[in-house]
């Protein structure tokens, strides 16, 4: 299956949250925060007891990298928001896990209310979502280090399907560097209009950001992806920005989700 948004919304509206990380996008993205794990209890508390998560830091505690690892499977299934689950994350160190797609808003939120160190997946959409908008914005949470649409997730039917999704994490890594401007917004106004109902441009790509326009622009929503807050000003999704509390409209046609952002004059 091609990596798009049907697969999404299926999740959300049926709720059908199994997909299962494979091993190497684990290894891949979690080898470059090795020394925020070193000696550390991690805690897997949306995972059973074959999933690549568990099989990943498993072989870290056997070759004496963490202290520990605990994960839901090995404590009956616990589901990550009863008060044992809860007693479990308290004590742990750093949370890694795959939660599931339509519980991603709670799950977050639980994170944040414990001050909990974490590195998550989470589907990119969830960049729009009212809680996590504010968490990006205020800078206590940002994207991983692997790109969008890199990983692959095996099904409980035995298919292997791509999910536009992303590492979500407070853990700092030097990988958010900002991005290189080369479009010109000035002698190119057709190619930003006006929103309707916002006094902003829009930029139909990321790749598209003028170097020479320091007014607000409406970006769409891989720009967290490449967002360094050094470089750019997040203010917020969409629907809190316009004027009527929509998504972002131009020629009365509704966009996909957008956030809004402003240059730093610095950068």
């Amino acid at each position: 299956m091609p990596i798009n948004n049907y697969t999404l919304h299926r999740a959300r509206v049926v709720k059908n949250d199994e997909f299962y990380t494979q091993y190497d996008d684990v290894k891949k993205e979690c080898d470059n925060y090795m020394p925020h794990f070193f000696n550390k209890i991690i805690y897997c508390n949306c995972d059973t007891d074959d999933s690549a998560f568990v099989k990943y830091f498993l072989d870290l505690k056997a070759r004496g990298k963490i202290r520990d690892v605990i994960w839901s499977g090995g404590l009956g299934g616990l589901d990550f928001r009863s008060d044992a689950a809860v007693a479990i994350l308290k004590r742990a160190d750093i949370v890694v896990t795959n939660p599931p797609f339509s519980l991603f808003r709670e799950f977050i939120d639980l994170l944040m209310e414990y001050d909990k160190q974490f590195l998550i997946i989470g589907n990119i959409n969830a960049v729009s979502y009212q809680n996590m908008d504010n968490y990006i914005k205020d800078n206590k949470v940002w994207v991983g280090i692997q790109s969008m649409g890199s990983m692959r997730f095996n099904t409980p039917d035995g298919n292997i399907t791509g999910i536009p999704t992303v590492w979500f994490t407070n853990i700092r890594h030097n990988h958010q560097r900002g991005i290189i401007l080369n479009k010109n917004y000035y002698g190119n106004e057709s190619a930003y209009p006006q929103y309707d109902n916002a006094d902003a441009i829009n930029v139909g790509r990321v790749s598209d950001i003028p170097s020479d326009y320091f007014g607000i622009m409406g970006v769409p929503i891989t720009f967290a992806c490449k967002y360094n807050p050094g470089q750019f000003e997040w203010l917020g999704a969409d629907y809190k920005f316009t004027n009527n509390k929509k998504r972002g409209q131009i020629n009365n046609q509704t966009l996909y989700a957008r956030v809004f952002i402003r240059r730093r004059c610095n950068n």
